[in-house]
């Protein structure tokens, strides 16, 4: 399949008929330039990710780099049985759970192999490109190493007590926290960069929580199925928010200071809420939506969410920004902080200007 990339206003008319053909514009200059192709293959099993300068498109079969002109930088052949890629802000890193090897995908560097002693369970990449890598160790339950924006190693925490699920870091890259699963619950321990001595930590022991990030310098965000969990820098408790009584169908923890949530008022069905909550898991705003939600994406202030009919840009609060109607077979999206979206298909990245 070809993936191509047309740089448009938010005219869909406009848009619709660059989509039919093989003529593309600049990925992501926000001013109309001269049109170019660019081509790679997409696959069922294809995963995302936009940086600075780039996307780095990942799949069973390998990767590939394409950067901010539309032309493909690098590309790696190699089997990733279970495809995963984040973005930082000029980075972005690929790995598969189990797998032995990472890479980190920029364009001054192109795709850069690194491998690991043990089997990788999850990574994280922050907005500073400082990656946490957590992976199976001799010994212990998991161990967190974590990589300069140079990819030098700068800190690693052993895991004893519990089985090591994610990790995250702060913006600054000075705190780090890391989610086990224990005897007691799920525990979420918080250090500091600069030493190995516990800061604090959170047991919870009726949620099960499986993803964590920082919200905001100093909040912390763990979710689970049926709860999200707010806690400060040191593990102390703030709030949780509760949704036992819905079905969390789609959630994006990349919002500056907020968390979005996809609520489902049913296990199937399109009848669900949107909502938006602060660092300290107030609630920010909430809507409530009767069609097929199919991909959301948060970032800076803004929340990018692909309905089965059009897209709607909202911001942190869920006042609507911007509304783009008539938008077919998309497969995702990507919110950027500007403002500006990318929208990727099988066929086509569409980044749509702010």
């Amino acid at each position: 399949l070809i993936l191509c990339a047309v740089l448009v206003s938010l005219n869909y008319d406009a848009l619709s008929q660059r989509l039919g053909g093989t003529i593309i514009g600049d990925l992501f200059s926000r001013e109309k330039e001269p049109a170019e192709e660019i081509r790679f293959d997409v696959y069922s099993d294809s995963v995302f990710a936009c940086f600075d300068g780039g996307i780095a498109v990942a799949s069973g079969s390998g990767m590939q780099l394409v950067d901010a002109g539309g032309e493909t930088v690098d590309t790696e052949t190699v089997i990733l049985q279970d495809p995963a890629v984040m973005a930082g802000n000029k980075k972005a890193v690929v790995w598969s759970t189990g797998s032995k090897d990472f890479y980190v995908l920029g364009i001054k560097d192109g795709i850069q192999k690194y491998k690991t002693d043990e089997n990788v369970i999850n990574i994280s990449i922050n907005r500073e490109d400082w990656i946490a890598l957590c992976a199976e160790v001799e010994g212990y339950r998991g161990a967190v190493t974590v990589y300069n924006s140079k990819l030098k190693s700068v800190y690693k925490w052993y895991s004893g007590e519990g089985y090591l699920i994610d990790a995250a870091l702060s913006e600054l890259s000075d705190k780090m926290a890391a989610l086990t699963i224990t005897s007691s619950g799920s525990k979420i321990s918080c250090f500091n960069m600069s030493g190995q001595e516990e800061r604090g930590s959170y047991i919870s022991e009726n949620t099960l929580l499986y993803d964590l990030a920082y919200l905001s310098t100093n909040r912390i965000c763990a979710l689970g199925e049926n709860a999200a969990v707010f806690l400060s820098d040191r593990a102390e408790f703030i709030s949780s928010y509760s949704f036992s009584d819905g079905y969390l169908k789609d959630y994006s923890m990349d919002g500056s200071d907020f968390l979005s949530l996809v609520i489902g008022k049913y296990k199937t069905g399109s009848a669900a809420s949107i909502i938006t909550l602060s660092p300290d898991g107030s609630v920010l705003g909430s809507i409530d939506i009767k069609r097929e939600v199919q991909s959301i994406s948060a970032c800076g202030k803004y929340l990018a969410v692909l309905y089965d009919d059009e897209l709607v840009i909202y911001r942190s609060d869920l006042s609507e920004l911007k509304r783009v109607p008539e938008v077919t077979n998309v497969r995702q999206v990507v919110m950027r902080a500007d403002g500006s979206v990318v929208m990727l298909t099988n066929s086509g990245a569409v980044v749509l200007s702010n």
